[in-house]
Formats: C-alpha cells, structure tokens, sequence
C-alpha cells in the first residue's frame, strides 16, 4: 500500500491583489516569457532570424517545463524546496536536453543557448527568495495530549501556533492541524467542522510532521501503520533495472577510477585496497559489503562491531579525503550488480549492530524490506550515526523514504547526494 504525502502549500493569500501577485501560472508564464525574450534579444537584438535560434528557443521551452515538471515533484518531500535543489533540478533539466540535441545531432545556436540558461537559473533563484519571503506556511495546531510530540521540528519558513481556544482571531492561517487518534471535546470537533467548511484545510498532524521533518516518528508509530511500510513491487522492479542500467552505463568511467584509486591505498599504507565486511541486507540476509580500505588494518581479528568514530585514530591519510567525499563507497557498485545492494536506500548495517538496535530500536527492522543502499534518504539528511539515540533518528528517515518510496524522492536523494559529496556533510 503507498501513500502520496501530504501536499502542504501556502493557501491563506486569497485577497485579489495577493492571488495575481502569488499566482503560479502566471508566475510561470512570466519565467517562460524572459527566458525565450531574453535568450534571443540579448545575444541578437533581434527576433529569430534562421531555424537554428528557433530551435534553440524550443529547446530552451523544453528546458524550462521540464525543470518546472521536476521541481514541483521533488517540492512535495522535506528539504525540497531548497535553492540548491531546484538550482540543482535546473541543471539536471539543462543535462538532459543537452543529451537529447546530441543524441539527434541537432543544430542550435549557442550563444543564445548559453544566455537562455543563465536567464533560467535566475528566475528560479528569484522563485525561491519570492517563495520564502511571501510564501512561508502558517498552520494552527490544536490542542490534545500528545500534540507536543507531533510538532514540526526541523521546518524552515513555518510557523506554528498551537491554539489555547478554538477561535483563529484576526489570523489568517494556511490549514488547521488535528492529531486524529486524539479524544476532543464537541466544541473543539465543532470549530473544526466550521473551519473545513469555510475552505481552510484541516491536516492530520502526524503527516504533516512527517511530510515537514522528512521522518517518521516512532514514538508515534502504530502497528497498523506498518501496512503502508510495504513499497510498490511494480516500482521495485523499475528500480532495480535501473540501478543495473545505471551501474553499466558509467561502468567504463567506474572501473579506471577503482583501479586508480586502489594503487593509490596500496602505495598510501600497507595492506589489502578493498575492505570486506558483512552487512545485513533486504529480508535481513548477511551479505559482503565492500569498500575502498580507508583504515589500517585491525591487529585483532575477534573485535566485535564498532563505530567508525573509535577506530578514527586508525584512518589513513589518504583514507580522510575519500571518505569525505565517498570515494570509499565505489566498490559497492558490484554490490548493486549482484543484487545486494541498490543506488538508493537504507544504510546496511553490521549483523552486530543489528541485533542491539534492534532490541533498543521499536520496529528496527522493519527497514530491511528494501534492498539497502549506497546512498539513501536517512544518510543524505541525517550524516553519520555514532550511537543508539543517532541510529533511531536515522532509522525515523529510512521509514519515511519507505513509506514514500517513488521515483521523485528517489530523484531528490541524487540531487542531495551529490550536494553532500560536494561538501563532505556527515563523514567520519
């Protein structure tokens, strides 16, 4: 069973004024308009002389809806309406077009090519700092017992108010939030009846808290929820040949880089390039996970499980700058094509740990109900867990990439990651 999540935007700016400024068509057809204008007018002073800037305008057209397409996809999950993650859809869009004229081996004119892109990642820079000045949201939480647990924590542009009475006062407010597994009394059920009727959203607060914090709280998590823990086979099959595909086509690029990379750890430090460890995987199987070494090899075989940061005096100099930027993880490219692993999900971990989260952990392995990845939501949000307490918030983002598992979260997961390869967030 798969739910969409919650789609939360701003709906309080109803005043005539507020609907022209703020309205999204005509915002887009605004962006549209300077794009085509700017690309030709700006590099010719003129309109379209030859099929060459025609066509570059229609790929300029194609360029923008299908940025649009993306972003308002990705926007629907936490964290997806960063700058840099539309900035980065923008780029994608840029790529994939790019592709297709050399594919098609079509002829274009480039410099107004190039000045329709800058003009295209302007106006999205501009869409987001007019977003976050005029559009942040403002929900009204009502009161019960466990509402404190349920509000947003980590949102940006949010404000929340937690009702005392049920009047919303002189305040306009984008929904009302309910905890819908909470007793209320018959006048709190009445204003909130009224509110529904005269067209303000009523949310259920535990979604909304998931849909802003990107997480599942499983202080709050019920058994019957676990039906919606249960991913799409049909997209799970997509998936994995996907990741096959994917793995095969940048194999020729892959295999050069590991080659170098392991003559490198064996000229940096004594001892074997790749690294091999067991992992537990989709269905809790043990599995061989491998890694580029980044540490001195371990004088004592019998150690039992650790975390990286108490073995920190063991990692290499050359070990630092690859696990920063996870150069450490490309060995596990062979690992998504035995079928162990997939591009995207979950952390594997060791069968030691496993064992201890899972008594400290409620529903721990439930997060084995998918193939474990080499990049995922949980690490892309959350970084590096050193303890049980960092472990648990990390397993609350794998059971809501779970629970939302679809080909637009998947996408937002690259555009994150290669954002965190790019800046080494949560390397130990």
């Amino acid at each position: 069973m798969h739910q969409d999540p919650i789609t939360l935007s701003p709906s309080r700016h109803n005043r005539w004024y507020e609907r022209l400024l703020l309205n999204s068509a005509l915002g887009h057809l605004m962006a549209l308009a300077s794009i085509i204008l700017g690309a030709q007018f700006i590099s010719y002073q003129a309109w379209v002389q030859n099929d060459n800037q025609a066509i570059t305008l229609g790929l300029l057209g194609m360029t923008y809806l299908i940025c649009v397409y993306l972003g308002k996809n990705i926007s629907k999950f936490a964290g997806g309406k960063a700058m840099s993650h539309i900035l980065g859809t923008c780029l994608v869009s840029v790529a994939l077009v790019i592709a297709i004229v050399l594919l098609l081996r079509l002829e274009y004119a480039r410099s107004s090519l190039v000045v329709g892109v800058g003009v295209l990642l302007s106006t999205q820079v501009l869409a987001v700092v007019i977003n976050r000045r005029f559009k942040n949201l403002k929900l009204a939480f009502v009161p019960s017992d466990n509402i404190e647990i349920l509000l947003p924590r980590n949102a940006r542009n949010l404000e929340c108010r937690l009702l005392q009475t049920p009047d919303l006062g002189d305040s306009r407010f984008d929904g009302i939030a309910v905890d819908m597994d909470a007793k209320l009394t018959a006048e709190w059920i009445r204003f909130i009846s009224h509110c529904n009727i005269s067209g303000i959203p009523v949310f259920n607060a535990r979604k909304v808290t998931e849909t802003l914090d990107g997480k599942v709280n499983l202080s709050s998590l019920q058994s019957t929820d676990l039906a919606n823990l249960q991913p799409q086979p049909v997209y799970l099959a997509a998936k994995r040949a996907f990741d096959i595909m994917l793995t095969l086509v940048i194999a020729p690029l892959l295999l050069p880089a590991c080659l170098l990379v392991a003559i490198l750890i064996r000229l940096d430090s004594p001892g074997p390039a790749i690294f091999v460890q067991h992992r537990i995987g989709k269905g809790n199987t043990v599995f061989r996970m491998y890694k580029f070494r980044s540490m001195r090899p371990q004088s004592d075989d019998n150690h039992g499980p650790q975390f990286a940061d108490q073995d920190a005096h063991r990692i290499t100099r050359l070990g630092a700058f690859i696990r920063k930027f996870r150069i450490d993880e490309l060995p596990q490219f062979f690992n998504v094509i035995k079928g162990d692993m997939s591009l995207i999900g979950p952390r594997p971990e060791q069968p030691g740990f496993v064992e201890k989260f899972e008594e400290e952990v409620p529903y721990y392995s439930y997060r084995h109900i998918v193939r474990p990845g080499i990049t995922g939501w949980a690490q892309v949000n959350h970084g590096y867990a050193a303890d049980t307490e960092t472990t648990r918030e990390k397993v609350e983002h794998d059971f809501y990439y779970i629970k939302n598992l679809s080909p637009a979260l998947d996408f937002l997961v690259i555009i994150r990651t290669m954002k965190t390869i790019a800046t080494g967030f949560g390397a130990m």
